[in-house]
């Protein structure tokens, strides 16, 4: 027993001392840019937002859907292999594989198969200015430094 209890001791510091030389990732942010706003979204580090930022910069057309969303359409598709479908929240910015479109998400949405979660917006309070927009916008989207 006591052999036991100095491996999982020897096993639990090895893992300390792992864990204390790793960092923490850089916050990837994406600012868009629309008739003098800015609004930030922080992305997740998955493929497909990964293969979204190695299109940037991008200026898209945006358009509301359903009342509830504002999309754009990509040129270029996104990896969506071995990415599972989530529960859409209020200010989540999400890639749709079946129709090739990027959005944000101004009122709940149900989970649907083809949604890819890629962030989510860094101020709530954005949203009030996307869902005012009732025509469509053009929007400039960059890579930005986190802050």
């Amino acid at each position: 027993m006591q052999l036991v209890f100095w491996k999982f001791l020897q096993l639990f510091c090895m893992s300390v001392s792992l864990l204390g030389g790793m960092t923490m990732a850089e916050t990837i942010q994406i600012l868009l840019e629309f008739e003098d706003k800015q609004v930030r979204v922080e992305l997740e580090d998955n493929k497909a937002s990964r293969e979204f930022m190695a299109q940037l910069p991008l200026n898209l057309e945006f358009s509301d859907y359903a009342g509830k969303e504002k999309v754009a359409h990509l040129q270029q598709s996104l990896s969506v292999r071995n990415t599972s479908g989530y529960d859409p929240q209020i200010g989540d910015f999400f890639y749709f594989a079946p129709w090739g479109n990027i959005g944000i998400f101004y009122a709940k949405q149900p989970p649907y198969n083809g949604l890819v979660y890629l962030g989510k917006l860094s101020n709530a309070k954005d949203l009030q200015s996307l869902q005012s927009l009732k025509a469509n916008f053009r929007v400039k989207i960059t890579r930005q430094e986190a802050q």
